[in-house]
């Protein structure tokens, strides 16, 4: 026997309320991509935070289908939650059987059944004031000009994809790079739209979510230490800078081998590392370091996402003083008037 569940994309907004309602960080429709093909869709990410060492992901499949096949999709939660390296799955149906919830807890996976969905349905928990995914596509569609514009959707789904395989500072300097393509359209364009702070603060939620789990395993470590780890990551990435500088000798010795000129090799090889000491790591380092800093990340990161999906956006002078101290600090980074930015 199997009860009605709300359809397609409106039960996933109401699972996304729901699981936001309980203090975690929710992206929706997060896309599993392998080299250039797309594997699937992950309809709920979660990302919580259940002490000052620990953070939890989760994945959520929902399905509402007449013929759930609730059985099929545990293999298929368990499967997506190994394959990611995720802490826990969860499946949402509208089956009632009790068998479907046995499989799941033999299996350590977690079943929304079609009682606890139809309860749902009634609480305020699902039925908060945002717009919805859909929403937010049909304004970046409006404010943008498609690929001709900057590809702002595809920077969005592209974002939403990182958080699945790159909270990394690899990932975390790709988001760097589409807070300033955002910010500098709010510099550069005539335009008042607010769907431009809408993707300047879900770029900023996603950046924070990535530092936040990043720094989860440095919460013991002095601030000296964290400052020098940030530093090196936000200015070369995961491999650090012993990798880099390498990578910079070799690229030079390949040149000096082919060039006529000996110094050539040597220009590059300093060229090479002028460009990383131009970066201004050392700022957000310094700001990222701050114990009070870091335990406040994800909540900073949860008020940004709540921003972006408001009714009404949110100019950054209204927002909490962290928040707005992250904003001045990146606008520090990127070069940019603090007065502008933080309107």
């Amino acid at each position: 026997m199997s009860e009605q569940l709300l359809k397609g994309p409106a039960a996933e907004e109401t699972l996304r309320n729901y699981f936001l309602s309980i203090g975690y960080f929710v992206i929706r429709g997060c896309r599993f991509k392998f080299n250039r093909f797309d594997v699937t869709d992950i309809d709920l990410w979660l990302y919580g935070k259940s002490s000052a060492l620990s953070r939890e992901r989760w994945n959520v499949d929902i399905k509402n289908k007449k013929t759930p096949q609730a059985l099929e999709r545990i293999f298929w939660a368990k499967g997506l939650q190994s394959i990611l390296g995720l802490d826990g799955a969860i499946v949402a149906t509208n089956d009632v059987r009790p068998d479907v919830r046995e499989f799941g807890l033999q299996h350590q996976i977690k079943v929304l059944d079609g009682r606890f969905m139809s309860r749902l349905m009634k609480s305020s928990r699902s039925h908060l004031k945002r717009i919805t995914e859909e929403q937010l596509f049909d304004q970046i569609n409006q404010a943008s000009l498609g690929k001709l514009g900057g590809d702002w959707k595809g920077r969005y789904e592209a974002s939403k994809s990182r958080v699945l395989i790159s909270l990394t500072f690899d990932g975390c300097n790709a988001w760097l790079e589409d807070i300033e393509y955002f910010l500098e359209q709010l510099q550069s364009s005539a335009s008042t739209s607010p769907t431009i702070w809408r993707m300047v603060y879900v770029a900023c939620a996603h950046f924070l979510v990535s530092v936040d789990f990043i720094l989860r395993e440095h919460v013991a470590a002095e601030q000296d230490e964290r400052r020098a780890l940030l530093d090196s990551g936000f200015r070369y990435g995961i491999a650090g800078k012993s990798f880099a500088e390498k990578v910079g000798r070799m690229a030079a010795t390949l040149v000096g081998s082919i060039a006529s000129q000996p110094e050539f090799a040597k220009t590059i090889e300093r060229e090479l590392s002028e460009q990383a000491a131009v970066v201004k790591a050392e700022v957000l380092a310094e700001f990222f370091s701050m114990v009070t800093t870091q335990s406040g990340l994800f909540e900073a990161a949860r008020e940004l996402e709540s921003a972006a999906f408001g009714i009404q956006v949110p100019m950054p002078s209204s927002l909490t003083a962290t928040v707005q101290s992250l904003i001045g600090a990146l606008a520090d980074f990127y070069g940019m008037d603090r007065k502008r930015v933080l309107v």
